[in-house]
């Protein structure tokens, strides 16, 4: 992917297009203030950045739209456009305008409208770029798995004037939190270490593993069935016979006849009679109902038989009451009846307060008790009659209960005899089942198709784990480092920086360069000399280019560079404001630089792009080639006629 043109839009007639060639090194030189630093910014703006970093001021104040148009390399172009965040008074806006491009060299102000957003953008440009369904897993799980995405695969395509010079970093964005981790999980797959298809290879892994588990466990209980089979077949036979499924009196002596005999018994049936229990359940119930009316009948019966026995005892007591009171009575036969006064005693002839009764009331009494004992003793011979037939009855129903009874415990019995029968024939199901289940086993456990399947999936697994083996993986990396640091190596001395004859080393690890001299190893950030560390960031970021290109990586294809000269050449020194560098040291150092830079991205083959923004203006044929626009004497990023009165005097006095 390279950049074929930045476009801003102020409104539908109002409109600033910037080009660029493709595969070719692409010059803006200008004075400050013109807009330079800004393209970087606005580029990674259309690219989907978090946060939009462009600086407040003529810029923002006077775009409504940022574009780009992207050439990939199946040669289809396509516009990116992003609203400026000011125009909803926001910091950013995640709403994102993509399109094919058309036969016109760019759309319509009026045509420009959001239909996706920086998560689709993402996706969009890592579809493109062809970066492959991947999620790389930190060893031990220390921390969570990056899916590395075009998010990552820009941080090789910018160096802003902050970092170009930079001795600490030299990764865009790498002073984010979390960044320098993602960029040492995410380079790996960038050189191609880590396969485009290692997830994939890892889930197959996976799931072959699963397989082979469980063929194992097969052939393990198989193993463990053909071990136990010998004294299993004669445990069977036993078995057979105490359920009668064998007979007793047979005699098995070998293993072979074991089988045999099982294979004979294995579809067996019982045939003997079988003892059917017609109606058990509703005879049961009626005789269970009788037992229970007639033991109602006899608790009534019972109740009567008290109530009659209690009434005789009574009667008894009675007549024996009565009796007394009789005795008594007649003892007045003692006496004549010829008193005439009842006040005066007839023993001792003394005067009576209460008058005494008369011998007649007292005769007549006993008369009268004579009447009641005389029809108590007549009545009591039939109440002995009448209990003695209540206690017959009695005797019946008990005796008829306890026939009742015994044919209810004769249906239970016969019952269980049925269930013991049915648990018998279950049991001998059971036997034959695992009799039919050893047999089978047996006979699986001499296939030698699954020791077949466990040593065929073995090696599928070996084969597959030596394409995401790690040694393998560090050895390439290993490789393919000393191949990018060969290169460094080498073009170190196209170059005005110390350590040109010393082999320049990138550490992965530790996200900087370090010069291997003869005594020490001298890190980027001890190097010392702005110049130096301008020098290593080119170094490293086109050592890194030229292996994306050559191994085909799904890298974007371009390198923007603002102010690469700002150590030589800073904008103070340019006396007579036209950025011509004069002879000197300093004028040596830039033109070795550019020339590095120009010849370099040549030898790609139009495969890489640069554009460099900067204040300084070579006279050299190959720099002047370079060149696409000058911003001097008013021509600016943004023009003139989009200010208005007030601005432009501003600027001129600001100038």
């Amino acid at each position: 992917m390279q950049i074929k043109n930045i476009i801003l839009y102020k409104n539908a007639e109002q409109i600033r297009m910037l080009n660029f060639e493709l595969g070719k090194v692409n010059i803006i030189t200008g004075e400050s203030k013109s807009g330079k630093t800004a393209l970087i910014d606005i580029v990674d703006y259309c690219l989907g950045s978090k946060h939009c970093k462009i600086a407040d001021g003529v810029i923002k104040d006077s775009v409504h739209w940022f574009a780009i148009t992207v050439v990939f390399n199946d040669k289809e172009e396509y516009v990116i456009a992003r609203l400026n965040p000011n125009i909803r008074n926001v910091s950013s806006v995640s709403e994102i305008y993509i399109e094919k491009a058309g036969e016109e060299p760019f759309p319509s102000f009026d045509n420009i409208h959001n239909n996706s957003n920086t998560e689709g953008l993402k996706e969009f440009l890592s579809r493109k770029l062809e970066i492959a369904e991947n999620l790389q897993i930190a060893e031990g799980n220390t921390r969570e798995p990056l899916e590395v995405n075009f998010r990552h695969a820009r941080l090789y395509s910018f160096q802003p004037q902050t970092l170009i010079a930079q001795r600490d970093y030299l990764f865009y964005n790498q002073t984010e939190p979390f960044m320098p981790q993602a960029i040492k999980d995410s380079l790996p797959y960038f050189l191609g270490t880590i396969r485009e298809d290692g997830l994939k290879v890892e889930q197959e892994i996976a799931r072959k593993k699963r397989d082979l588990s469980r063929l194992v466990r097969e052939k393990n209980e198989n193993e463990k069935i053909k071990a136990d089979g010998i004294s299993k077949a004669f445990s069977l036979i036993e078995e057979a016979k105490q359920i009668g499924i064998l007979g007793k009196q047979i005699v098995v002596e070998t293993v072979a006849d074991a089988i045999k005999t099982l294979n004979g018994i294995k579809d067996w049936e019982y045939r003997d009679s079988v003892i059917e229990v017609r109606g058990e359940n509703s005879a049961l119930k009626e005789l269970l109902a009788n037992r229970n009316d007639n033991k109602i009948e006899l608790g009534k019966l019972e109740d009567t038989i008290s109530a009659t026995e209690a009434f005789i005892n009574n009667n008894f007591s009675y007549s024996e009451e009565v009796e007394q009171q009789k005795i008594r009575l007649e003892s007045i036969n003692l006496f004549q009846d010829n008193r005439t006064d009842n006040r005066v005693c007839p023993l001792c002839k003394n005067i009576l307060s209460v008058e005494i009764p008369k011998i007649s009331s007292i005769i007549a009494s006993l008369q009268k008790l004579k009447q009641n004992l005389d029809e108590t003793t007549r009545e009591k011979p039939r109440l002995n009659e009448y209990l003695q037939g209540l206690k017959n009855n009695s005797e019946k129903l008990k005796e008829k209960i306890t026939k009742t009874e015994n044919a209810i415990n004769a249906l239970y019995e016969e019952q269980e005899k049925a269930r013991r029968l049915r648990d018998l024939n279950l049991r001998r199901g059971i036997v034959i089942g695992r009799i039919s289940l050893f047999l089978e086993s047996l006979d699986f456990s001499e296939d030698k198709s699954l020791e077949n399947r466990i040593a065929t999936l073995r090696s599928e697994i070996n084969d597959l784990l030596l394409l995401v083996d790690k040694e393998s993986k560090e050895d390439k990396m290993a490789s393919i480092i000393n191949r990018i640091n060969l290169k460094m190596s080498n073009w170190v001395k196209k170059l005005d920086v110390e350590h040109e004859d010393s082999l320049i080393r990138f550490d992965i690890s530790k996200l900087t360069l370090f010069a291997d001299t003869a005594t020490q190893s001298i890190p980027l950030f001890q190097m010392g000399s702005g110049a130096n560390w301008v020098s290593y960031h080119l170094l490293i970021h086109f050592a890194l280019h030229q292996y994306f290109i050559q191994a085909n990586r799904p890298v974007p294809r371009f390198l923007m560079i603002d102010q690469p000269t700002q150590v030589y050449f800073p904008p103070e020194k340019d006396i007579n404001n036209d950025g011509i560098i004069q002879e000197s040291s300093d004028e040596i150092a830039v033109r070795k630089m550019f020339d590095f830079i120009i010849e370099t991205t040549d030898s790609f083959e139009s495969n890489f792009q640069v554009i460099i923004t900067d204040h300084a203006y070579l006279r050299s044929e190959k720099f002047e080639q370079s060149v696409r626009e000058v911003w001097r004497n008013g021509l600016k990023l943004i023009p003139l006629d989009w200010l208005d009165a007030n601005e432009i005097e501003e600027k001129i006095l600001l100038q």
